[in-house]
């Protein structure tokens, strides 16, 4: 397969999560949890997917995380029915910490000019 089509995959992989996670995923524990799909990347094969997510706010993230995870016959379901593939991929999801270790930078940049302006 040449990279146009994986590209084009998935983006569509991506766009049928995101929608899924977002409008039909009914789940309790997660009420009033924005899910990001930040990244989805398909292997070749159309094997396995890699999909990275963030979870937002922060409080219980692994609970959350855990929840999305036993979603994921929901979601590979979703994925056959509004993406036009002869194989549906395992999907494997991956919590981005990005967003924690930007904050983490600032913090230590913010403790930084603080000393600075003490000398």
């Amino acid at each position: 397969m040449n990279h146009n089509r994986m590209g084009r995959v998935d983006s569509e992989i991506q766009t049928a999560l995101a929608n899924a996670i977002t409008y039909e995923l009914n789940s309790k524990e997660l009420e009033g949890v924005m899910i990001s799909v930040i990244s989805c990347h398909t292997t070749p094969d159309l094997k396995y997917c890699k999909v990275l997510i963030s979870i937002y706010p922060d409080k219980d993230k692994e609970k959350k995380f855990f929840a999305v995870k036993n979603a994921i016959p929901f979601l590979r379901k979703e994925i056959a029915h509004k993406v036009n593939l002869r194989i549906v991929p395992e999907l494997q999801f991956e919590l981005d910490d990005s967003a924690e270790y930007g904050a983490n930078i600032d913090r230590i940049i913010a403790n930084l000019h603080k000393q600075d302006s003490k000398k």
